[in-house]
């Protein structure tokens, strides 16, 4: 094991919320250690199951609350109003203290049904994806990346065995990043109800409120649930391809200068994608043991390091450009900033960027599969 916990590493200080949602996330996955195999076709077809019953949930909960919302807005002003005509500002105060204060009770069902919800959808997908949640650092360390996914909460703000994931980010653009994240949902919301208010200010469109408000809720539940299932089955099959991994490095060793030059790529691409995603953390804390590196921290030279890849023999150089491919997907589709550092390093060794290859190595880590396995079925 490195030389400091990956847990501590990822997260020092959960917050009670966390340490919450991982009590109830080990209620539904009792796993201890990482498979051995790759996940077979019914537990991808529950899997599947999970994540689209997941976003079904959280779509019928966005037209109850949108129409229950709706609905009472539209039957307060026209059937018990008379449609607020000609009433002051001091009169309409009962009606919106009262719309306010029923409405916020269903928006607070809502959020603590979607809650639910996600927890109970990513501790399904966790359970038959085999991954472990106790008894272990890194089975911590997928416990509180799973959680942080349920619950919504953005990567950690701080260093990761020494790597600063925001590195090339300015302050003012890390307190921009917070807050947004944070208010992205209430933001949203307000926003689209002043649209609401907007498009539907006639009084011959506002009996249509509740058919309209239904459905745009639905849309936002069904995305926000969507990322998270997505974010949970990242996380929960990211132990056993990296293993699978670590047990080829083991096999056949590279190089002291391959994995100084592994490790400072792959440090260099968390720095790139400018977030601590749990699978990279696990996978940094699994090459430092495995390579028995002396010290727990990396000072990235990715400048000197990017020269020493390729000069690397060409076996050790397409092994560390493979393991490259590998950490790139495993925290998400290869696009943006991630994919742009991975072209760099293949132009840096004069190949062709393989692009069939990584679409395949995605898709054979999200159906459970091990890196350059025979086949690879289709995702969500």
């Amino acid at each position: 094991m490195a030389e400091t916990r990956p847990d501590q590493e990822y997260a020092p200080q959960p917050s009670i919320f966390e340490r919450w949602a991982g009590r109830f996330l080990q209620q539904y996955n009792h796993r201890r250690a990482t498979p051995r195999q790759a996940r077979r076709r019914h537990e991808l077809r529950g899997i599947e199951r999970a994540f689209y019953g997941c976003v079904a949930w959280a779509v019928l909960a966005g037209i109850v609350s949108g129409g229950i919302i709706g609905g009472m807005e539209w039957y307060m002003r026209q059937g018990m109003l008379d449609g607020m005509e000609g009433m002051s500002l001091t009169e309409q105060l009962p009606y919106w203290t009262g719309f306010f204060a029923v409405a916020g009770v269903v928006s607070a069902l809502e959020i603590a049904f979607l809650y639910w919800n996600a927890l109970r959808g990513v501790a399904i997908t966790s359970r038959l994806a085999g991954a472990p949640l106790h008894d272990s650092p890194l089975a911590e360390l997928t416990l509180l990346g799973l959680s942080r996914a349920a619950l919504e909460f953005p990567s950690p703000r701080h260093r990761i065995y020494g790597i600063d994931p925001y590195a090339y980010l300015s302050r003012w653009q890390l307190i921009a990043m917070s807050v947004m994240y944070r208010l992205k949902v209430g933001v949203t919301s307000f926003l689209l109800r002043i649209f609401l208010r907007r498009v539907l200010g006639r009084v011959a469109l506002r009996g249509l409120l509740p058919l309209i408000t239904g459905p745009l809720y639905a849309a936002w539940n069904a995305i926000i649930t969507w990322r998270i299932m997505i974010k949970a089955r990242e996380q929960a099959l990211g132990p056993f391809a990296i293993e699978a991994m670590i047990g080829r490095l083991e096999q056949e060793p590279l190089s002291e200068r391959a994995q100084r030059v592994a490790l400072h790529t792959v440090g260099a691409l968390i720095m790139a994608n400018q977030d601590a995603h749990p699978n990279h953390v696990y996978l940094l804390s699994r090459l430092l043991d495995t390579f028995q590196h002396r010290q727990h921290a990396i000072d990235v030279d990715w400048p000197g390091q990017r020269f020493a890849l390729s000069r690397l023999e060409r076996s050790e150089r397409f092994r560390v450009l493979e393991l490259s491919i590998a950490a790139t997907v495993l925290a998400g589709r290869c696009k943006g900033k991630r994919k742009r550092f991975l072209e760099e390093l293949f132009e840096a060794c004069n190949m062709a960027y393989p692009h069939e290859k990584v679409r395949t190595w995605r898709r054979q880590f999200m159906n459970g599969q091990s890196f350059g396995s025979a086949s690879a079925s289709s995702q969500p």
